[in-house]
């Protein structure tokens, strides 16, 4: 995973910076698929500003902002919400490979004709019994 950490404004000490990072690339453990990271940390006199961008693999781009008084505090509620959406991202992928695809005994794809019914037993010997 890439990680692109960057100071808008105000002085931000080195320890918040490393906080950020380990905090916002917890998501990892929870989905690996996540491609590059993009963390922009804007401290001001009244509040602190955190933006998050992250590109997924799979081609979908998540985003989450919060503002804060604190600068730690902002960092974790952007946390929290991009676990979030972290862990949607990662449901919705694995609830479309779970969806069976239209085919199978009782019917084929949604422009094939249903597979005929295997005749039982009993009546593959009354059809030979009919036949001698």
């Amino acid at each position: 995973m890439e990680i692109e950490l960057t100071v808008r404004s105000g002085n931000i000490p080195d320890a918040a910076k490393e906080y950020a990072r380990d905090k916002l690339t917890r998501a990892a453990r929870i989905f690996d698929r996540i491609g590059s990271l993009h963390i922009q940390l804007e401290e001001g006199a009244e509040r602190s500003k955190v933006h998050l961008v992250a590109h997924l693999d799979t081609g979908a781009t998540l985003v989450a902002e919060e503002e804060s008084p604190e600068l730690r505090s902002a960092i974790d509620l952007c946390s929290d919400k991009f676990d979030r959406q972290v862990r949607r991202a990662k449901e919705r992928l694995i609830d479309r490979n779970r969806k069976a695809p239209s085919g199978g005994i009782h019917g084929g794809a949604p422009g094939n004709p249903p597979l005929e019914k295997e005749p039982s037993y009993d009546e593959v010997i009354r059809e030979q019994l009919e036949q001698d």
